[in-house]
């Protein structure tokens, strides 16, 4: 396959993500105030995270905050707007959970896809659960009349089968059985990472994980997509 990319965007300087609903009178408060971020102050990718910025008793009011400051507020924002849903390898219920909300983010009668940009999905295992993810994003273009591979996907490697899964990335992107072309960034998530090689260091800081950021740069170089640090890394 060839590495070219399938965007413009050659380089990302942030994963910036805000919460989608916060206790307090106003739940979508965070949102707002992000959707109006302009000049340098403007992420170039916002991520509003229905994941693990938002607590699951909060998600369903998030997705339908998520889709209201994106209708209003989406087509002055000047960065992409990329929601994070939720997904776990391991658990069938949490993929089919993450569909449905990305369905009911896509809807174009609520008046937000037209802003967004892509998904990203967190929590991927080997190259065949990022292939699950793809297939769910190709059902919900169809369903909703969008051209296939109109959105991204983004993935969050935050286990070792994540880890290892890139470096069969460049071999499967292209195949007429996916549509992983859509793939825009590799992100490192370092914290999860962590928890998932049972690691530790003394002072309770996060181990560097060099080869991480190397083979992250590296299948995002080979794959023709970005690779970029999550938001509590130090990149």
């Amino acid at each position: 396959m060839s590495s070219d990319r399938n965007y413009e965007r050659e380089f990302v300087r942030t994963f910036f993500t805000s919460p989608t609903a916060v206790s307090g009178e106003n739940s979508a408060k965070m949102l707002q105030s992000a959707a109006q971020l302009r000049g340098m102050q403007a992420p170039d990718t916002w991520i509003p995270d229905n994941e693990d910025a938002t607590a699951p008793s909060m998600r369903a009011e998030g997705v339908q905050n998520l889709v209201e400051v994106v209708s209003e507020h989406g087509a002055d924002f000047p960065g992409e707007i990329h929601p994070r849903v939720v997904w776990h390898r391991d658990d069938p219920s949490t993929r089919y959970e993450g569909f449905k909300q990305m369905l009911e983010i896509t809807d174009p009668e609520n008046g937000a896809v037209e802003h967004i940009d892509g998904f990203v999905i967190p929590e991927v295992g080997d190259l065949d659960d990022w292939k699950k993810a793809d297939e769910f994003i190709t059902i919900i273009e169809n369903e909703h009349g969008l051209d296939e591979g109109s959105l991204s996907m983004s993935v969050i490697i935050e286990s070792g089968e994540a880890e290892l899964a890139m470096s069969d990335l460049r071999a499967e992107k292209g195949k007429p059985s996916n549509n992983l072309e859509r793939l825009f960034l590799l992100v490192d998530g370092q914290v999860d990472y962590t928890k998932d090689m049972r690691a530790m260091t003394p002072t309770g800081e996060l181990p560097a994980w060099a080869e991480l950021r190397h083979n992250t740069s590296r299948g995002a170089s080979a794959a023709g997509c970005i690779a970029v640090d999550g938001p509590y890394d130090d990149i």
